[in-house]
């Protein structure tokens, strides 16, 4: 099949999905703002976006300004390549900036299916119904309007999660599919490691519990302020642990720190010398050969993150056979079996500190529940995931 991939950031949400197509001999292109470098099977039809003037616009206005100004150049890249007697079977699109809303009028008999993530809710903005105000209610009412936009165009959507799913209304289940993007097989047969250097002196024995803490970016609505409260705890009660934590210090999902911090410096103030910074290791957003050595190592993973959009380092970790505590959500229910695979919390900061301090103490339980996630995760490996996707794609284009 011609498949037409479209993403500002691509390889982006398709960064597995996209070789994997190309492995199966579908021949894929690809429309994109990104620089970054992809698969060079995929030919990428690259477009810019300057920065307008928009003096005296809404807020909200901007970012509207914003969807509309990608969906043209995106439309006009589309555009080239019908000129070219180039047309997909199926376009496959992530709908988050508007980029999505003119390729049906450019390929008005190729099926659109989108990857929409998640309808947004007030417990998305970490807040109750009641707590919202009416810039915060506008502001949900503009993000679900763009995906209202883009998802009547579409002929399906693909979400990885049934929590994700029951999101969206009613008037919208009938074209969701509840189908992964896939963990690369290989994840499953990757040995575990004994030991980890991380450099600068620090390397992570044989002997030493090892805890990590995966975010794009270290924020609220994954779970950071409460990994971090829970430190001195843990420490406290395990004087050998060591935690790793990687992330951005932007924010993706919550609301911004104050100006000119960062919500891990806002922690760091807060818990000044209650913490061993000495085992405490601290990363940036790390390459991701780099981070599946990190998966490997882990004892146990803290995922933390409210009920929201499925993380791939979630998958990751458990296809290398590392045990998970998680929050204890919808979300997480769905890949964790508490004293099977891992375990769930739902409390404050100490009651987790001494849930960490409990589990990392029984290394021979770890190591039982790791197996057992590899197997769990098993409907999760790419060579089944993309067989649905195919099979899906395959569906809308002969029906349609």
């Amino acid at each position: 099949m011609r498949l037409l991939c479209v993403h500002q950031n691509f390889p982006g949400q398709f960064r597995d999905l996209a070789p994997a197509l190309a492995d199966r001999g579908h021949e894929l292109k690809a429309i994109s703002s990104s620089q970054r470098e992809s698969d060079p099977r995929i030919g990428v039809s690259r477009y810019s976006q300057p920065k307008p003037e928009r003096s005296g616009l809404h807020r909200l206005g901007a970012e509207v300004d914003d969807w509309l100004r990608r969906s043209e150049l995106v439309g006009q890249a589309a555009e080239q390549l019908r000129q070219q007697n180039w047309a997909p079977d199926v376009m496959l699109a992530h709908p988050g900036w508007g980029e999505s809303l003119l390729l049906r009028e450019v390929f008005p008999s190729t099926p659109l299916v989108l990857w929409p993530e998640l309808w947004l809710k007030p417990e998305h903005m970490g807040l109750q119904p009641a707590q919202m105000g009416l810039e915060q209610q506008h502001y949900l009412q503009v993000k679900n309007g763009l995906l209202d936009m883009a998802l009547a165009q579409a002929q399906a959507a693909v979400v990885p999660t049934g929590y994700q799913a029951s999101c969206f209304p009613q008037r919208w289940q009938g074209l969701l599919k509840l189908i992964h993007e896939g963990v690369g097989d290989h994840f499953f047969a990757m040995p575990r490691l004994a030991s980890l250097d991380l450099g600068q002196g620090v390397c992570l024995d044989a002997e030493v519990p090892v805890v990590t803490f995966i975010s794009r970016n270290l924020e609220p609505m994954r779970g950071f302020p409460l990994m971090m409260r829970a430190l001195p705890q843990l420490q406290q009660r395990n004087p050998a642990v060591h935690v790793v934590v990687v992330g951005g210090d932007e924010v993706s999902y919550s609301a911004a720190p104050e100006p000119g911090t960062t919500w891990k410096q806002v922690l760091l103030d807060e818990l000044g010398d209650q913490l061993d910074h000495s085992r405490i290791h601290w990363f940036g957003r790390m390459p991701h050969d780099e981070l599946i050595k990190l998966y490997r190592r882990s004892n146990l993973h803290l995922y933390l993150s409210g009920a929201f959009v499925l993380s791939w380092s979630l998958t990751e970790i458990l296809a290398c056979g590392t045990p998970v505590l998680a929050t204890d959500n919808p979300m997480a229910r769905e890949l964790i079996q508490p004293g099977v695979n891992g375990a769930v919390y739902q409390g404050g900061p100490q009651g987790l500190g001494d849930a960490i301090a409990q589990l990392v103490a029984d290394r021979a339980q770890l190591e039982r529940w790791g197996a057992k996630a590899r197997q769990l995760l098993a409907p999760y490996r790419q060579s089944l995931c993309v067989g649905e996707l195919e099979s899906l794609f395959h569906q809308v284009a002969n029906h349609y």
